[in-house]
This record gives structure tokens, sequence and C-alpha cells, in this order.
């Protein structure tokens, strides 16, 4: 193939990884050795030691970020070990042992895939299959024991869950309590002394903005003491001093003045220091969120090689300080993007081998307009490609609305027609593409790009990086984001296994160009240095006891962000934000199940768009077969709208990205091609609702030869799958996760923490208030009684959701009673064993087409690849998975003649 670039340097980067990888265990080894060599010759105490030392690293990486996917590879390995099999009791016309706990390890990849908090929830929980009423495990088993810790564990799963996201997320707590082998302790220790003297700098700014300090003094006359008002904080209209006669009254500064500061009430106290802590922590958030970012991105990170002008003698520091960035077009995600791109391409046969060039089809319409040679992000770079796929993916789209309208035709039963038209009306609502012919392209480009986009991810942080479960989990994630239609819910999905993923995976830190890390050296030193410098001005001039009320006012923000502000933080990103999604993965508990029987196939998802050798390599390593969702991923082959001779080809090379480009050019040529696609699709619309004797007898052919997927109950079974019903405050529930969503994560948590600080704020204003209507405004218990109003607040919310899920439950048991009685038909009870055995019949239907042979290379030998050759076919897909700028994407000049194979 003419494609050479990206995908050939991904290649090789894999296999550089592996000998990197061999190189790394064999410095381990000899590491080993030496240590043991040295532990000899040291004698027996220094061999204890080494012996504690080895054993104290062990234990601080167990309590490492990986303990979720730890256990889950424990799991694994456990049901993949025979003994695990041969313990389950499994009753006929199940299949083997074999299978059942096949399909045990798929639903533990499935919940692998989900946020640690849906995987966690009984409702998610409870519609996976229960294998153990199924297929009860033996006494004294492993699967036994497994069992029963399962069911004492699944009460507190949501309370351990709370502890060790607040162990590994917290800022000052994850330096105890998680290991990380790129970002030492002491490291984060000093970004916590950091937080700390930003809290206090925040705290003395705020000090003197609530309560001006010497308001009092150096007013000589009752009069104007009396009248002196506070120019800002809280209470402006209320007199800030108070006049005494009696000269042998304490004081706080010598010698005593008449006038002096007014002593508030209780509640008037609690509530000044309140609006004190808040604006501390309305300013110490931002700039310790800035402080974090610098430190983390640049200062910590280590400069490029080809700037280290002190390793080289020639080496100039003048011309490493002014050397300009890297080339956005060589990122990794510019990479990834286009990999995922060319994989798009090629799955809807645009581009194809042939005669040692690369071949393509239905690119006419984006061949007569001047391409773009440069583009601003990887972002547009997806654009593009999306806009090349648009219309081959149209077709198609055009071609499975026609095979259900064919079923419609042929269809005279009622409840089965009810079937087919919803299945029309879900593809149309997906696509659009009972739509004028713009809006349809417009909504299969933005579907396209959206797909690339998440495929790119993929290749960008997993393909190469972490186990094989944690790739086998990101390829679940493929999965189950295609259901979710919503660009908010995609966002909020893949902001959750983000976060997952940075718990998860512990990289070094990307170099950076020399200037970027002196420029930033220089900004973390002025936001340390110039807040010290304020400190010991402001204390200089305070008296020993407005020093310790002021630092009393510090302490107590210190313990609002600390232990307020930063758990509530990580409760809503893991908790409040995921449940978002709680409906829909309720509903699309698992994707790999969900049946699609069409003759024509899509395979423009953004599972589609990863190599299916990797796939296979990736579940192999598990020792698990994939998926038949992901066995039927692959090409399609479409027919040209018009002939083409193979030797009249145009050249069509991918745009370079680069930052500094207008987007308008992009979006010009955008439009101008979509208006030229707009009109041949508009032709092939046409065609493809003629009238067509011959493919009405291929649908009905397909439908005959998959009758079992054609049939009545299969075609409920796959409404009542795709039939989702949004709860009623879902649209509200979406657009507030939008709001929330739509910032960058630095720029989200700062959003949430000054959100939960209005809202403490708030709380403590309401709290004072009903003090005030109560007249306890000047009790000495006025605290406590405003702490008292959060924790009865904080349990009513907490138990809210609660009290309303069980009275919505009670509610629906009682209309179905009472249709029942109307019908005087009382529901039959339904067996649950009888219903699961149902469940696992149809998994095991779904997921592996029947209970025969699970090995991993039966895939392989599918698609003609033996295991031995699986590295020589994936090299292949990869040098052809991204064009390179400048590569030709050579395409048929669409006046010719021939084709294509059709599909």
């Amino acid at each position: 193939a003419v494609v050479e670039g990206g995908s050939g340097r991904a290649g090789g980067s894999v296999a550089g990884g592996s000998v990197a990888g061999g190189t790394l265990a064999g410095a381990s080894v000899a590491a080993g050795s030496v240590a043991a060599a040295s532990a000899k010759s040291g004698g027996s105490r220094k061999s204890a030691r080494s012996k504690y030392a080895t054993q104290s690293a062990s234990k601080r990486r167990s309590l490492g970020t990986n303990a979720r996917h730890d256990r889950l590879e424990e799991k694994l390995a456990l049901r993949r070990d025979a003994s695990w099999a041969a313990s389950r009791q499994v009753s006929g016309g199940l299949g083997d042992a074999e299978a059942v706990a096949r399909v045990e390890q798929h639903q533990l990849l499935v919940s692998a895939a989900l946020p640690p908090y849906l995987a966690v929830t009984p409702q998610v929980r409870r519609r996976q299959i229960d294998l153990d009423k199924i297929a009860p495990p033996g006494e004294g088993t492993a699967a036994h024991a497994e069992a029963r810790r399962s069911r004492s564990t699944r009460r507190t799963a949501i309370a351990r869950l709370t502890t060790k996201l607040l162990k590994a997320d917290h800022r000052i707590l994850n330096t105890i309590f998680v290991y990380r082998e790129h970002e030492s302790r002491p490291t984060r220790v000093f970004l916590a002394w950091a937080t700390l003297v930003l809290i206090f700098w925040a705290e003395a700014v705020a000090a003197l903005y609530v309560s001006p300090y010497r308001l009092c003094e150096g007013l000589k006359s009752e009069h104007n003491c009396l009248e002196a008002k506070a120019p800002t904080g809280l209470f402006t209209s209320r007199g800030q001093c108070e006049w005494h006669e009696n000269r042998d009254s304490s004081c706080r500064r010598e010698p005593c003045d008449k006038c002096r500061d007014r002593d508030p009430s209780a509640s008037q106290e609690t509530l000044e220091n309140s609006w004190e802590a808040f604006i501390c922590v309305l300013v110490a958030l931002p700039c310790v969120l800035l402080f974090e970012y610098v430190w983390l991105t640049w200062v910590r990170a280590p400069v490029r090689e080809k700037d280290r002008f002190w390793a080289t003698r020639d080496g100039s520091w003048l011309a490493a300080a002014t050397a300009s960035e890297d080339p956005a077009d060589d990122s990794e995600d510019v990479r990834a993007v286009a990999a995922a791109g060319a994989h798009l391409l090629e799955n809807l046969g645009q581009v194809v081998k042939r005669d040692a060039a690369v071949v393509g089809a239905d690119l006419s319409d984006a061949l007569r307009v001047p391409q773009p040679e440069r583009v601003a992000s990887a972002a547009a770079l997806a654009d593009w490609y999306a806009v090349l796929a648009s219309v081959p993916c149209a077709r198609l789209v055009l071609r499975r609305r026609r095979e259900i309208e064919d079923a419609l035709d042929e269809s005279e039963d009622p409840a089965r027609r009810q079937h087919l038209e919803f299945l029309r009306r879900d593809l149309d609502r997906d696509w659009h593409c009972d739509r004028a012919p713009r809006n349809f392209v417009r909504r299969v480009t933005t579907q396209l790009s959206a797909a690339i986009l998440l495929a790119a991810r993929y290749e960008e942080k997993f393909k190469q990086h972490g186990s094989a479960l944690q790739r086998s989990a990101a390829i679940y994630q493929l999965l189950l984001v295609q259901f979710l239609d919503k660009p908010t819910e995609r966002g909020v999905y893949r902001r959750c296994m983000d976060m997952d993923f940075e718990r998860d995976l512990d990289e070094p830190i990307k170099p950076v160009s020399l200037r970027a890390k002196v420029v930033a050296c220089f900004v973390a030193a002025f936001l340390i240095v110039g807040p010290i410098a304020f400190l010991l001005f402001f204390g200089r001039n305070m008296t020993k006891s407005e020093q310790w009320d002021w630092w009393k006012v510090a302490m107590f923000a210190i313990a609002l962000i600390v232990f307020v502000v930063e758990p509530l933080r990580i409760l809503f990103l893991n908790f409040v934000l995921p449940k978002v999604l709680l409906p829909k993965i309720k509903h699309y508990s698992d994707p790999a199940q969900i049946p699609m029987p069409y003759r024509t196939r899509l395979p423009v998802f953004a599972v589609d768009l990863v190599d299916p050798a990797h796939v296979v390599e990736t579940f192999d390593g598990l020792g698990l077969p994939p998926p038949r969702r992901l066995r039927e991923s692959g090409g399609v082959f479409l027919s040209r709208i018009s002939g083409g001779a193979d030797d009249d080809r145009r050249a069509l090379s991918r745009p370079r990205v680069e930052n500094r480009v207008h987007l308008f050019r992009f979006t010009r040529w955008r439009r101008s091609v979509a208006r030229r696609q707009a009109v041949a699709l508009d032709a092939a619309a046409a065609r493809t609702d003629a009238d067509d004797d011959g493919r009405r007898t291929t649908n009905r052919e397909h439908r005959f030869a998959h009758s079992t997927q054609w049939s009545d109950a299969s075609l409920e079974d796959m409404r009542e799958a795709l039939d989702f019903k949004p709860p009623l405050l879902y649209g509200f529930v979406l657009v507030v996760a939008l709001l929330v969503n739509i910032l960058p994560p630095a720029a989200e948590e700062l959003l949430i923490e000054e959100g939960l600080n209005f809202f403490i704020l708030f709380g403590v204003s309401v709290a004072d208030m009903l003090l005030v209507l109560g007249n306890l405004a000047g009790s000495a218990w006025a605290p406590l009684l405003i702490a008292l109003f959060f924790v009865v607040v904080a349990m009513v919310l907490a138990w809210l959701p609660t009290i309303i899920g069980r009275s919505r439950k009670q509610a629906r048991k009682a209309a179905a009673l009472a249709t029942a009685r109307l019908a005087a038909q009382p529901s039959a009870d339904v067996d649950p064993a009888a219903a699961s055995q149902e469940r696992l019949r149809k998994a095991l239907a779904l997921l592996y087409d029947d209970f025969g042979d699970f090995r991993g290379d039966s895939f392989m030998s599918e698609r003609g690849v033996s295991r031995s050759s699986a590295g020589s076919f994936a090299s292949e897909r990869a040098g052809s998975g991204s064009v390179a700028p400048g590569s030709p994407i050579s395409v048929e000049d669409p006046s010719g003649s021939g084709g294509l194979p059709t599909q």
C-alpha cells in the first residue's frame, strides 16, 4: 500500500515497547541479582533490611491506584482455572460449565467498563445474570467462597468505594495512602504545603476585606466613633465601633483608646467568619488549581532531548531556550485520529489495497472542491475524515432502512409491523435519514466525527499502554458509548472514564520544551513567593490577638477545604455526575447482547474503528474469545455511484495539523463539499427507493436464512433492548450536566468547588435567618445550631432519593395490581431461576453463537489468519491504518467504468 506514516510509527512503537519491556525485565533481574549479592556480602542484618524494604515497597505499591483492576485480574484468574468451572453444577440445556465461566468473565469485563459507582449500584448489578443461582457452586470450593464473600460485601460496597476514592483522589490523603512511581510523596507533600500557603494568603486578603483593621483607632470624638462603619465586608450598615469612657478597661493596644471595636453577637460572628472563609475559598481555589496545573504539567516535566544543551559540548543555551514547540501534526492525538479515520475509510471500502495502490470510491464530490492543506486541530482532522466518509456511510444507512421497509411490506401481523416501525423510527432518530439530504449528511458527519474521536482516545491512551484487562475494558467502553447518542451523555461518560484511567494508570510526564519549563518556573515562583511576602507584611501590622483571630479563621477555611469542599468535589465527580447516566446504563446493561440482524452492516461506530487483529490479541491475552459483536466488525465494500477507470486516479492527501490556522477556510471547504454530497445522496436515495425485485429477493433470502433473528420474539426483544424511555426530568439533568461538563477538567473542578462554597455560604445565611426568627441569634449555642442545621439538611438530601424511589415502586406495584384486577387475570408468578436460565441461553447465543469452542484462535481462523500470523496481520493493518501528510489516497474518477465488489 502507498499509505505510510502514522500507523507505521505506531506499529514500530509496539515492537519497541516489547523490546523495551524485555530490556526492563532483564534490568530488573540484573538489579535483583546485584541486590542479592550485596545482601549476602553485607551480612544477615543487611539482608533483613533488604527483605523488609522489598516487602514494604510491595505493600506501598499494593496501596496504589491499580487496586480496582488488580482485583478484577484476580477474579478473572480464578474463573479461568479449570477447578472453578468444575465446581459449577450446570443443569441440562445450558451448555457446559466452561460456557458459564466465560459468561461470568464477560460480565466482569462489562463491570470494568463502567464508572466505579455505577458498577456497584444495585440497579445496574441486578441487570446481570445471577450465575450462582443457575449453576450453584459446590460446598467448600473457591467459587462457593467467592460467592459468599460477594454477597456479604454488597451492602457495604458504596461505603467501601467512598473510602477508596477519598484515599485516591483527595489532594492531602493520597500522599499517605497512594503510591505512585512517577509522582513521589515528597512532591505531593510540597503541593500540599503550597496549598496551605495559598490558603493562608487568601485568608489574609479575605480578612482585610471583611473586617478592616484599625478602623476604630484614631477616632477621638464619641460621635465619629459611634457613626463609624466598615467600607467593605458583610455588615457595612452596622456600626463597627463603641465608645468607652473608662481607660482602665482592658484593650488590645497601648495606649488605650476610648473608641474600640464592637464585639458582634454569636450568630453575627459565625456569619462573619463564614463569609470570610467563603471569600478565602473563592480566592484560594483558582490559585491552588493554577499552581498545581503549572507544577505538574511543566515544572516537574523533563526537558526535551533536543533542548538539553548541557548534554552536548556544542549545545547553545540560547538556541535551546528559544526553540519552538513540537509541531502539532506529529502529536499523539493527531496520529490517533489519523489511524481511526483511515480505519473508517477502509471499513467503508474507500481505502482498499489494489495493485500496490490505495483506491477509493464515493469521494468524487470531495475531489471537485479544492482541498484544505492545513487544519487547526485533531478534532478538525476528525471532521475531515468524517466528511469523506459521510456519503458511503449514508448509503449504508439507506440500505438498512430499505431492509426494514421491505420487511414491513411483506408483513401483515400488526404486532410484527409495530416492532418493525419502531426499528425504522429508531434508525431515523439516530441518523436523520428521513430528513432533507443536507440535514442527513450533516448528522452522519457529526456521528462519524464523534466515533473517530472516541476511537482515537483508545488509540492514544490504551492501545500501547496498560494491561490486557484495561484494554479489554476500554473496548467494552467503545461498545457501550455507541448507545449514548447524546453528546452530553458521551461527554459525561468520557469524563468519568478519564478519571478512572488517570487513577489506574501511572505514567511518566511528557517532556516539554526548555522555554515552557523556564516560563513555568517563573510563574510557580511568583505564585509562592508573592503570597509569602504578603503574609510577612500582613503579620507585622497585626497584634498577637489579631493574629490569633486571623489564625482561627484560617484554620476554619483550611478545614472547610480539606474536610468539606474537597470530599464533596470527589463525591460529586464520582457519584453525582455518573448518576446522570444511570437510566441509560441500567437499560443498556450489556451492549454486546443487543442483536443486529440486518444484512447491511454499519462498521462506522467507535468500536469498529479499532484494528480487529489488536482486539483478538487483547482478548487472547485474557484467555477469552471476543464477543460476537466484535467478531462481526470489519469492512464492507460498496459499488461506486458511477463507473470509473482504475488507471485514472486522483491523489488526495491528508491535511497537516497546525495550530495557527484560520477555521473559516476549513468550514468553507466543508460547506462546499456538503452541498455536492447532498445532491449525490439525493440521487442515491432515489435509486435505493426504486422498486428493485433483486434487492427484495436478496433481503427476503437473508431473513429466511436468519429466521431466528427475524422472528417475532427476536424483534420484540430487540425493540425492548433499544426502546429507552427517559425519566421525567432526564432532559433537565442533561442540561445541568452539560453546563458542568462543557469546561476543561481543571475548570470543571473549580466550578464544582466554588459552587459547593456558595452552597455552604447560602446554608449559613439560611441558618442565621432561622436563628433570628427564633430569637436565638444572640445565644452562645448559635454555632452549634448552625452546624446541626447542616447535618439535618445533609440527612434529608441523602434519604430523599430513597424515599422517592420506594414511593414510586409502591405506586407501580399498586397500579399493576389494579390493572390485573380489572383484567381479572392475576399475574402469574415467574420463577426467577427459569428466567435466569432463559437469560443465560440468550447470552450464550448472542455472545458466542452456540455452546461450542471458545478458544481465542477461532476468530482468527474465521478471518483466515492463524495465531502465528496475527502479528503480521496487525502490522499489515497498521501499515494502512493512518495516512501521513502528503501521502496519497488515490480516488477513482467516477466517469470511467469498473467498480468495487458489491456487498
